[in-house]
This record gives C-alpha cells, structure tokens and sequence, in this order.
C-alpha cells in the first residue's frame, strides 16, 4: 500500500544524490544531507503554488461570508423550486465574482502526507536493511540499489550517521560507529528548534483562525478548540517520538528543514495575501458583533446548566423539596425537548421540500439537456449530403469520341 510513496520519495533522493555525487563531486555524506534538503525544497517548491492558493482561497471566504450569510438567510425558509434555482444561481454568481475554489486547499495536505509517509518508510528501511545492518547484493528499496543503501548507512554529518536513532539497540548503533550520547548530544538543539518551529506554525494557524473564525459554526469552534490542544500536545508528542521511537537522524534533518521552510513561507504568503486582500471596518466590526452574540448564547447555556446543578445540589440540603425541584426540572426538561423537537422538525421539513425542489430541478435540466441532443441530432441528419468530386452528372459523350 505504501509502495508508491516509497517509490516517488526514494527517486527524488537518488535523482538529488545523483546530482551531488556524481555530477558536482560531492561525497557521499555531504550528498545524501543535501538530498534530504532537496526534497524539502522539490516537495514544498511543488505545492507552494497550492499553499498561495489555500491561503487566498480561506481569505476569499471569510471576505465573502457576509454576503453569503445573508444570502442564506434570505432563501432559509423559502422550498419553491424556482426560489431554490435562483438561490443556487446567486451562490454561483457571488463565487464567480469571488473566484472562490474551495478545492485548493486540500491539495497542500493531500501532497504533504504521502511524501512524509514514504520519507518515514524509505529511510527506516536504509537503516535497518536487515537485523544486523548488512546490505544483500539484491536489496532495493523503491528506486535505491543495494550499493545507494550502503552508501547511505555510511554517509554522516558532523560524525553522526544519519540512520541512527536514539531508541536503536546499543549494538548497532556501535556498528554504524556511534553512540547513544553522541547522536542525543547531535540530534537535541535540532529538535528542539524544529519543535519550536512546528508550535510557532500551529501558534500563527490560531491567531488566523481567531482573527476569521466564524463563530456561528460550532465546527469551526470545536476545530480551533481542536488546534489549541495540538498546540500543547505536540510539543511532547513529537519528543516522544525523537527520543523513544525509530525517528533516524535523517528524518529529524527533514522535519527541521521543512517546518523551517513552512515557517518562512507562510509568513510571507500572510504579509502578501494581507496586503492584497485586507479586512475592511465592516467585515471586523460585524465579526466582532457575531462573536459577542456567540459567547452571549454560550454564556446563557452555561448559566442554565449552573441553575441546574444549583437547584440539585439545594435538593441535598432541603431533602423535603427534592419532589418538587424534580417536578421543575422534569417541566423544563420537556418544555426545552418539545421546542428542540419542533425546531427539528422545522428544519428537517425545509431540507426535505429544498431537496425534491433540487431533484426537479436536475430532472428538468437531464431532460432539456437530452431534447438538445435529439434536436442536433435531427437536424445534423435531415441535412443534405454534399455531392462527392466523383459524383458529377453524366454529360454524355464528348466531341473527340
């Protein structure tokens, strides 16, 4: 399953050491170190276009939300079919104006991922061929021969092979020449600046997201909820990882690279897209009026849920009024049932009318569509075929016969 992620990252290595090595005369080590740094820049230099893109794409929506909240506001609760045709129409339109493309912000991820997969799998191979670090003649993984293999489990920067890790047996790490304190002693400033680098990026995500959040998506909330606790756990998480898991050097070198690279870039597409797209008054003012309404609802549900745990708790102390707080909460629990039940209701029906009226509509569209068809059919075959060169009219015999 992960063989093509193994196949395209070991090719962008060999192609990189290729260069290094056999083209510029660099040796071994210093190739395979400065491969790993090409694959960060062939990797983020590929979906940088993508990342410009992502970024625009999530400014143009929080720029055209208003609008757009307003123009779902306005077809909410109406279920005719043309009423549902024309809100389409103007969604469409007001994305055309906006040349909005959702789609692209998935590409980044969608490209990111199975790379750091097939680097994780690619260089956990190289360093462990086999149990004893031998190399059989035969040995490929992806595009790497054996004789690349070997190379790599020779290669090292500062004295420190790069398929070392902290958790590898003691044994070999003294084959590759090495100890477990000279690769923790090497490995701990790197990882400590990419973890600085990786919580400085997460960081720069929640400023974004709090300065667009759309706060009357509770999606949204519980995302960047979501993205603050990553913010804490990932620090410890990814220092597990480096100092108990198999996270060779080699891929310590990359994480450091790219969460580098990612740093540096997405601060520069911000200062552009910010400049080329700014947040006028309007958008901040009614942003900060739809936050102070959430966090009002949020704050009423909060005190309900107080008054709730208050009255209980008054039960404990005043034991001859239990029945009756029951009875109160009892009402209230059905009063807010009944009412969550019709809004359900309400809201199930109008999605319910909106759907036929779309699937009218599609029928409608399925069957002009074929009466075209039909209609250029017919007029492509009542034309008249044009007579052939050779299909002249016989003109009898000539003079000369």
């Amino acid at each position: 399953m992960l063989d093509p992620f193994i196949y395209l990252v070991s090719g962008v290595l060999k192609l990189w050491h290729l260069l290094l090595n056999s083209v510029l005369g660099l040796d071994d080590s210093t190739a395979w170190v400065l491969a790993l740094i090409g694959l960060v820049v062939t990797v983020r230099g590929l979906i940088a276009p993508f990342s410009w893109m992502q970024m625009r794409t999530a400014r143009t929506s929080v720029i055209m939300r208003p609008e757009l909240a307003a123009l779902n506001a306005e077809y909410a609760d109406r279920t005719d079919k043309e009423s549902v045709a024309e809100h389409e129409r103007r969604r469409k339109e007001l994305s055309r104006r906006y040349n909005h493309r959702p789609a692209a912000g998935c590409v980044p991820m969608l490209i990111q991922i199975p790379v750091f997969i097939g680097l994780y799998r690619t260089v956990l191979q190289m360093a462990r061929p086999s149990e004893n670090l031998e190399v059989a003649p035969d040995t490929r993984i992806g595009f790497l021969n054996a004789e690349e293999i070997t190379a790599f489990l020779n290669a090292e920067i500062r004295g420190i092979p790069l398929p070392a890790y902290l958790s590898m047996p003691q044994e070999m790490l003294a084959q590759l020449g090495t100890t477990r304190d000279e690769v923790r002693g090497f490995i701990l400033p790197i990882v400590i600046l990419a973890v600085i680098f990786t919580t400085a990026n997460l960081a720069g995500s929640i400023y974004r997201n709090l300065e667009t959040l759309d706060w009357e998506s509770s999606l949204a909330r519980g995302t960047q909820k979501m993205l603050i606790g990553m913010t804490v756990l990932v620090p410890f998480l990814l220092l597990s990882l480096t100092f108990f898991g198999p996270i060779p050097v080699a891929i310590v070198l990359y994480w450091f690279a790219n969460n580098l690279w990612t740093l540096v870039q997405t601060a520069l597409i911000r200062v552009v897209v910010s400049r080329k797209m700014p947040l006028d008054d309007d958008y901040r003012r009614e942003h900060r009026a739809t936050r102070e309404k959430v966090r009002g609802e949020l704050r009423e549900r909060r005190t309900q849920k107080w008054d709730v745990r208050r009255r209980q708790a008054a039960g404990a102390v005043q034991p001859w009024k239990i029945p009756e707080i029951r009875r109160e909460l009892q009402a209230e629990r059905v009063q807010q049932r009944e009412k969550t039940a019709a809004e359900k209701a309400r809201r199930k029906e109008i999605a319910r009318a909106k759907q036929e009226a779309r699937s009218q509509l599609t029928k409608e569209r399925l069957e002009a569509n074929r009466r075209k068809r039909q209609e250029k059919k017919a007029r492509s075959s009542n034309q008249p075929a044009e007579p052939a060169a050779s299909d002249e009219p016989d003109r009898g015999p000539s003079a000369t016969d």
